[in-house]
């Protein structure tokens, strides 16, 4: 028998790969029958898009202050959530809703389940690797987003290997579907021609995304075809000096924010460049997956987890981390649409079959039935 009543807890600042998939995961859990909260521990930078968001998918929730990272006064907030919905399973996201979540999991009787959505370095030493192998012991489950996450878990002992199980994100096809009138106004209100080859990159602006390579890349592919064109979607600490970097390059590149319409964006795109450096070990890259939904082919390094999601010569290109590399690709598939168009027609078919939503729920779903049993 599955579990009826499940309480997530996370940790929040901002939209990234973790916020967006609670996002997907949450109102599909719903979907099924099954009683889902959210407790949203506030780290007070940038949570608010992430709860209106929230809000809008009808996503039951509730909302308390994190603290700082050593703070215990969290564990009391995830304590008082348990006794007011009752769950069957306590599922935490992220360091800091894994160790207050676990421990008032624990503390309350309450199986735990807990997902791992990343490899940060710290885990390689204390406190932080430490704080993250006791949460795996005292989960019942732990959930893997690849192969490559459950890989370095088993490295780092981040989770005993009989208790980890590998749920890749999951993403509905039918939600990036944009009609040829909803691309031709999004790429009008772009200001692009018909002749622009238009290749977006959807990140946050940090160390370790490959935004200046990229930029490079562009400027080195842009003199075989000129129709090259680059939009940038998210914000961060580098956006300054990377407008200065694309200045000083002939790439044609335009910085557009935080863009909310993410299907319409991808939509716009005739390709996904998603060149994530090797220092940051990408753990799963959603919108690879995302461009894909959207029958857009990608250009991915081959980093981290990308390889397990973009199928190299079949949804797009995966190649090595450098300017020169992508390069290569920019020019083959920006000068063949044909190509593009097979590309993006094979990674929606991926999209829908290897990382459907169903799929994803009937995995998380077994997950819980284990941690219950």
């Amino acid at each position: 028998m599955r579990p009826a009543r499940v309480l997530h807890v996370a940790k929040v600042k901002g939209i990234g790969g973790c916020e967006r998939h609670l996002l997907t995961l949450l109102p599909s859990l719903s979907a099924t029958g099954m009683a889902v909260r959210l407790l949203v521990l506030e780290a007070g930078e940038d949570e608010r898009r992430f709860v209106a968001q929230a809000w809008d998918a009808g996503i039951d929730m509730e909302r308390a202050p994190a603290g700082a990272d050593g703070d215990p006064r969290a564990i009391s907030a995830v304590t008082a959530a348990i006794r007011r919905f009752s769950p069957d399973v306590v599922h935490t996201h992220l360091i800091h809703a894994d160790l207050w979540g676990q421990l008032a999991a624990r503390r309350a009787g309450v199986p735990g389940v807990r997902s791992l959505h990343n490899v940060m370095p710290a885990y390689r030493r204390a406190p932080a690797g430490q704080v993250g192998r006791m949460v795996g012991r005292l989960a019942t489950r732990s959930i893997a987003i690849s192969s490559f996450v459950a890989a370095y878990a088993r490295r780092f002992r981040l989770a005993p290997a009989d208790r980890m199980r590998v749920v890749p994100y999951g993403v509905d096809v039918d939600a990036w579907a944009v009609t040829d009138e909803e691309r031709a106004q999004e790429r009008q209100r772009l200001d692009l021609a018909d002749e622009d080859v238009v290749v977006g990159m959807a990140s946050r602006l940090v160390d370790g995304k490959g935004h200046a390579m990229a930029l490079d890349a562009m400027g080195r592919a842009s003199g075989a075809v000129p129709e090259l064109r680059m939009m940038i979607a998210g914000e961060g600490p580098l956006r300054p000096s990377l407008e200065r970097g694309a200045s000083a390059l002939t790439a044609r590149a335009s910085f557009l924010g935080q863009v909310d319409d993410m299907p319409r964006f991808m939509g716009a795109c005739d390709l996904l460049l998603f060149p994530t450096l090797p220092g940051l070990g990408e753990g799963f890259g959603l919108a690879a997956l995302e461009a894909m939904a959207a029958g857009v082919p990608v250009v991915a390094t081959g980093v981290g987890a990308l390889p397990e999601v973009v199928e190299h010569g079949v949804t797009g290109s995966v190649v090595g981390p450098s300017a020169e590399a992508i390069a290569v690709a920019l020019v083959r598939l920006g000068g063949d649409r044909d190509e593009r168009a097979s590309m993006g027609k094979a990674g929606c078919e991926r999209a829908a079959t290897t990382f459907g939503i169903d799929a994803m729920v009937a995995r998380t779903v077994d997950v819980y039935r284990e941690a219950t049993a």
